[in-house]
């Protein structure tokens, strides 16, 4: 950055040019100081031209929602949008089309290898095709079923364990052994037992928490807030942004 930086914005990110959709995406980066210098370190898989920006962004109905900063630090980085007019509508419900997206923007892996289509739900043209196709191949989507997605069904919140946990695997990151109990959630036993591990590594990384002193809500809809929050804390619990 500029040697004249005092420094970083409290909302800055960094983007990658899209030469197909010419846009700048996400992409993720951690600033550092060197030598008195701020330098910003990207982490990216593909070579491109790279832009690091003042991004404050505010939504007028987040300012006294719980999710705030993590919302606003979410959309400066680039990795969720608004919904226009100044708003982000924080307690709509995310679909898995959706949520799939946003995952396969955040990793930032790239175009998919195939065209087959997953789902027989799915098909080419659709706005998702490309990220639910990619999303499969990289092993995120075991929570669906072998020949429908249901695209615009809400996601569950732990289908969304389930998702955010590929992303432990697909990026080998380390765990830890220590075990957590979930007794402390009193609806911890409608939690599918296909996702119970899930749920139970999201919480000893503190990527999810519960919806209460003592709910976690695993049948309920994922909203966009939640969204924007888990994102902010799988990156960083995966070193990718500060």
């Amino acid at each position: 950055m500029p040697k004249n930086m005092g420094s970083m914005p409290e909302q800055w990110g960094a983007f990658r040019y899209n030469e197909t959709t010419k846009k700048f995406e996400f992409v993720a980066s951690k600033k550092v100081q060197i030598n008195g210098v701020w330098n910003v370190i990207i982490s990216s898989y593909s070579n491109s031209a790279y832009l690091v920006a003042d991004h404050a962004v505010n939504f007028t109905d987040v300012q006294k929602h719980w999710s705030q900063s993590f919302v606003q630090l979410a959309a400066a980085k680039g990795l969720v949008e608004g919904v226009g007019d100044g708003k982000y509508n924080p307690n709509k419900a995310v679909t898995r089309a959706e949520f799939t997206a946003m995952l396969v923007r955040a990793l930032g892996r790239g175009i998919p290898t195939g065209s087959v289509t997953p789902y027989e739900d799915v098909q080419p043209g659709a706005w998702y095709f490309d990220v639910v196709v990619q999303a499969k191949e990289l092993g995120l989507l075991g929570f669906a079923s072998d020949k429908r997605f249901m695209p615009d069904q809400p996601l569950t919140r732990e289908e969304m364990a389930s998702m955010l946990a590929a992303v432990i695997t697909l990026e080998k990151l380390p765990i830890t052994k220590e075990f957590i109990n979930l007794n402390g959630y009193k609806d911890i036993g409608n939690v599918d037992a296909a996702f119970l591990e899930n749920v139970r590594l999201m919480i000893k990384l503190k990527i999810m928490t519960g919806t209460g002193a003592d709910t976690f809500d695993p049948k309920g809809a994922t909203t966009r807030a939640q969204a924007a929050v888990v994102f902010i804390r799988l990156l960083q619990v995966a070193g990718w942004i500060d």
